[in-house]
């Protein structure tokens, strides 16, 4: 199964998230903060990271600076979310979304960037083709 990492710090969106891919059938991944979302990030080893924008602590921003200056950071697509998608740093992410964001439009912006969970998608890597 491909793995997510979703980091949002309203509980709420995440169990939304979390249970929309789930049934999109991605293996899904949590964090209510930028901080756990990073320890987690070098961690694990995830496909695509869906991050909010605006979050006390480290912001979507930090959280996709962070993952561009790693080792993989250029073949982890990274999509933020935000009520103000203005504010995110674009060239740090594959895609961002206005919130309240379409469930119908973040599984196909997931899709595009990492494929279908069975594997039928592009396996491109740095595959930078969601427009924000």
């Amino acid at each position: 199964m491909v793995p997510l990492l979703v980091i949002d710090d309203d509980r709420a969106l995440l169990g939304l998230y979390h249970q929309m891919l789930e049934r999109a059938g991605y293996t899904v991944h949590t964090a209510t903060s930028g901080e756990e979302g990073i320890r987690m990030f070098d961690r694990g080893d995830y496909a695509l990271v869906i991050t909010d924008l605006i979050m006390g602590g480290l912001d979507g921003n930090r959280v996709a600076g962070h993952i561009r200056g790693t080792e993989r950071g250029c073949v982890i697509p990274i999509i933020g979310i935000s009520g103000t998608p203005w504010r995110a740093e674009r060239h740090q992410f594959d895609a961002v979304m206005l919130k309240p964001v379409s469930m119908k439009e973040l599984v196909s912006s997931v899709r595009v960037l990492v494929g279908v969970p069975d594997g039928e998608g592009d396996d491109s890597s740095c595959m930078r083709s969601v427009a924000p």
